[in-house]
């Protein structure tokens, strides 16, 4: 007997329990080979649909919908038309598996248009697929597959979000469910959907003022194993034992963001919450990794501009687990190192008496620009200011002690520089910090004085008596000033055995406008030359310095009255 030709509408709501997030959808592509054909002539045609406004106690009944248990938090997902919806009709005789066949259309563009709103939570599917009288039919929903369809599910691995709390793209990026339609009394039919694949809400926030002026540009999550691809598809969900095998391509998702704020003091869902799909499973090493970037920003105050910065910040998670179906929200306090803006002093200059000393960035006369740029009129002019270098006679005995006694007295002196350079087998990182509440990046890991002495079988006071070419230029009275200079032999990144190494922040110098970029720090000690007659030592008004330039670093020399850091870590 020729089989009568039905069409079925059925209705679902994606709905999960949660009411802080809405994952919410826009793309309706005429073209788009997961978006169905939109509503066909129904005249005459059997209707499945749902009501959504209440859990049913009956699975059977017409109010069906989906609820997830998520942790903490959960999403809300609307139709848009991009997904694709099948239903298994009849089953294969040789597999004895349900055989499924997509909708030939939709509603949901009409109510679109009605409402004139980009989302539905109701939508209606025909298809034209034989006579349908069963009891229940299985459904699977696939946001986004590879052929055949409705047995392959595929998770992207770059998605994108362009607004706080908005995913409108979360079927193409791999969404997908399953689920049963029951027979009305009337004839028609009902489902609900069960998602089956796995969510992350970030809400990433910072208690930095310097990390809360930047935008976040990206999400990256990498991986021990695949967390994206093509995975086989069924009544249970996604196949993990289908996984595919771990490449460079697949261990990883980005999700590109546009420019989302960084909340300061507290996570903020409408003001960052960003969603991604991800593969469910656990995963023994997983990496979350923030690009952010500080803008540049104009018709604002003095000191407000943008450094133009970017960066990232990386968490690292072991053993952490994505149940199918469920949301993890990843609420993360973005942290950098913090250094303080009044290490800048002349050579020497009086404990206290820093470059910018009653000028501060954040005074109320603030001179010191965070930007190294603009001309100022309060830097130290000569020796009446108290922040002036450290000076001595001219008439100094031949074995004086010279060595800095004030605010570089801490500061390494000259030989132990000699030895970093030399010996200190440095590495330059590109590493965020934040200064002036602004955001900053750069900085050199020189290897300790006392992982060197130890290199080098001689102890710490060896390395301070004496530089590597044997000579104490502590008591070396010059005529000409030696430089030496080391270009590194690394790629940019972290020492592996970091705890040998200690970190020097690119923080710049001042003399009455700035120098950005580079570090620039003062040793304990000053040059001087000899007097024509060789007798005395005099001052030249300058004193030897470390020079960190990202790949190179050098021993050199300044003007005492620049405003160099003298902000060096107790254990170097």
């Amino acid at each position: 007997m020729k089989r009568k030709k039905k069409k079925v509408s059925i209705l679902s709501l994606l709905a999960l329990a949660a009411v802080l997030f809405t994952a919410c959808a826009t793309d309706d592509a005429e073209t788009d080979r997961q978006n169905p054909k939109q509503k066909p002539d129904t005249a005459g045609l059997t209707a499945f649909s749902v009501n959504n406004e209440a859990l049913p106690a009956d699975p059977t009944s017409p109010t069906t919908r989906v609820v997830g248990e998520y942790t903490g938090t959960g999403i809300k997902f609307y139709w848009n038309g991009a997904e694709l919806v099948g239903v298994g009709s009849e089953v294969d005789r040789d597999t004895h598996e349900p055989k499924f066949f997509g909708a030939d259309g939709s509603d949901i563009r009409d109510q679109l248009k009605a409402s004139g709103k980009d989302r539905t939570s109701r939508a209606t599917f025909w298809f034209r697929v034989g006579e349908l009288t069963a009891s229940q039919y299985p459904m699977r929903y696939i946001g986004n597959g590879e052929y055949p369809m409705l047995y392959r599910a595929k998770i992207e691995r770059k998605q994108e979000q362009t607004k706080p709390n908005d995913t409108p793209n979360l079927a193409q990026y791999g969404d997908c469910g399953t689920g049963t339609a029951y027979r009305q009394a009337d004839g028609n039919y009902t489902f609900m959907i069960d998602h089956k694949a796995s969510y992350i809400t970030f809400l990433p926030y910072t208690l930095q003022k310097g990390v809360a002026k930047s935008k976040i540009e990206q999400i990256k999550v990498t991986a021990d194993k695949a967390v994206c691809g093509i995975f086989k598809f069924d009544d249970n969900g996604i196949d993990l034992s289908s996984r595919p095998a771990t490449t460079s391509d697949n261990n990883h998702i980005e999700l590109k963001l546009n420019n989302f704020p960084i909340p300061l003091t507290a996570p903020n869902a409408e003001a960052n919450a960003a969603i991604m799909v991800i593969a469910p499973g656990t995963y023994s090493k997983f990496t979350v990794e923030y690009t952010i970037h500080e803008p540049i920003r104009v018709g604002v105050g003095e000191n407000e501009g943008g450094t133009n910065v970017w960066g990232t910040i990386t968490k690292e998670y072991s053993n952490v687990t994505f149940t199918a179906g469920k949301n993890k929200v990843i609420s993360q306090n973005l942290q950098v190192p913090e250094y303080p803006a009044d290490t800048y002093y002349m050579w020497d200059a009086a404990v206290g008496q820093h470059y910018w000393k009653g000028y501060e960035w954040n005074s109320a006369i603030p001179e010191q620009d965070p930007f190294f740029i603009a001309y100022r009129a309060h830097y130290p002019k000569d020796n009446t200011d108290p922040r002036w270098y450290r000076e001595f006679p001219d008439n100094l005995p031949r074995n004086a002690d010279i060595e800095a006694k004030r605010s570089c007295k801490d500061c390494p002196n000259v030989n132990e520089l000699y030895w970093y350079v030399k010996k200190g087998d440095f590495y330059w990182d590109n590493s965020l910090w934040v200064c002036m509440d602004h955001l900053y990046h750069g900085g050199t890991w020189i290897k300790k004085l006392s992982v060197i002495a130890a290199e080098e079988g001689k102890s710490v006071s060896d390395l301070k008596n004496v530089s590597p070419d044997g000579i104490d230029y502590r008591k070396k009275r010059l005529p000409t000033i030696p430089s030496c200079r080391v270009a590194s032999g690394h790629s940019e990144r972290k020492p592996a055995n970091i705890n040998d190494y200690f970190y020097l922040p690119d923080l710049g110098f001042y003399d009455q406008r700035g120098g950005p970029g580079g570090g620039h720090y003062w040793s304990s000690t000053p040059i001087y030359l000899w007097d024509s007659g060789l007798q005395h030592p005099i001052f030249n008004r300058s004193a030897y310095m470390l020079i960190c330039s990202g790949t190179q670093i050098d021993l050199g020399s300044t003007s005492a009255s620049n405003g160099c850091s003298q902000r060096w870590p107790a254990d170097r």
